[in-house]
């Protein structure tokens, strides 16, 4: 059997992509790169926004005109069921164990762990779903409330990297912040246990919501310890807290800026880093304003700008007036403008995520 695997998603959905290739090659298949050549296609989509959407959607017609089987897994198909007609078989991010039922293989998928490595790093995938209810998050519905991995799993994966010679490993998930509140745990524990493996190693625990800090203000003291990297995602996603409320972001600009100059105070080296979006519905000048003064005013690592775009089943679909797409981008383009201006394009912008996609 030849098998050609292609992510278009984030590190979360490349976890799982790895994880299907690692599965096809232990059971004896052969991975290619030439589409044209294989008898099973699997894409894994990303649903993130409308623009993603289209373009996973365009290169699944693309796919699908060879005689080959196409599976189409990731976010999407839980997102749009309309898509899922393009493909023989789909399956969504908690469910990869449909692969068993439709290839019978010996060695099954949830013997193989959801991690990857990358520029000398080691990703590995801590949960999936998240604790919060975003307005706009069509990725909630694809990824349901948080499911944990447990602790001994996590572990066993940093010690099978440092058996492999990694010393730096990233924790991803949809919010790290979110991981063992299914457990009656959180990531504090989780640092708490991993940190205490034998060995010269860096944790990078990526994106957390700015609720948990509020939640448990313990997490503030993880970036004081020698083996967690000083850098964090810190999403923002709005400089109003009107919008933020909108939004339904459960925090509002004094806590965030609060949370920010803890971290810096507790670490001043921290390179922490956030996402903004856009144009949400019934975004004004005045609201906009206020969140170029926060990007203005922080010191902002790493920024990432989307421009907002309507995801059905989703609550700010519903919310009207929109902004229109054109006065949104006009926004962003100011926003990224004036951010280059502070930071001599020292730093990594990134607009709508277009990402390319990876094969394996």
């Amino acid at each position: 059997m030849k098998a050609y695997i292609e992510s278009l998603g984030c590190d979360s959905n490349l976890a799982d992509t790895n994880r299907i290739k690692k599965y096809f090659e232990i059971n004896g298949a052969k991975i290619i790169q030439d589409y044209k050549k294989a008898d099973i296609i699997i894409l894994m989509s990303c649903g993130f926004n409308k623009i993603m959407m289209n373009k996973n959607i365009k290169r699944l017609k693309s796919l699908a005109k060879t005689n080959a089987k196409i599976l189409l897994g990731g976010c999407m198909p839980k997102i749009n069921k309309n898509i899922i007609n393009l493909a023989d078989y789909s399956f969504g991010p908690r469910e990869l164990n449909k692969l068993d039922k439709i290839f019978n293989f010996k060695i099954k998928i949830n013997q193989i762990s959801p991690e990857f490595n990358r520029n000398g790093k080691k990703i590995i995938r801590i949960s999936t779903g998240c604790e919060q209810k975003c307005s706009y998050c069509a990725i909630k519905i694809a990824n349901e409330n948080t499911k944990s991995r447990k602790i001994k799993e996590i572990k066993q994966d940093i010690k099978q990297g440092l058996k492999q010679g990694f010393s730096r490993f990233v924790f991803t998930s949809e919010d790290n912040g979110s991981w063992g509140q299914d457990l009656d745990s959180n990531l504090i524990e989780l640092v708490k246990h991993t940190i205490k493996i034998r060995g010269d190693f860096i944790i990078t625990l990526t994106t957390i919501n700015p609720v948990w800090f509020i939640r448990y203000p313990k997490l503030f003291n993880l970036f004081k310890l020698k083996k967690i990297e000083k850098k964090i995602y810190l999403p923002l996603q709005s400089g109003s807290d009107r919008i933020l409320k909108l939004m339904n972001r459960k925090y509002n600009v004094e806590e965030y800026k609060s949370i920010f100059h803890r971290l810096k105070k507790i670490a001043p080296d921290i390179k922490i880093e956030t996402d903004i979006l856009i144009g949400f519905p019934t975004e004004k000048q005045k609201d906009f304003l206020e969140t170029l003064k926060i990007i203005k005013e922080l010191g902002i690592y790493f920024l990432q700008v989307f421009v907002y775009t309507d995801m059905e089943r989703t609550i700010s679909n519903i919310i009207i007036p929109k902004v229109p797409f054109a006065i949104a981008k006009k926004r962003a383009k100011k926003l990224i403008h004036e951010f280059l201006k502070k930071n001599k394009c020292a730093h990594r912008i990134l607009v709508n995520t277009n990402l390319e996609p990876q094969h394996f």
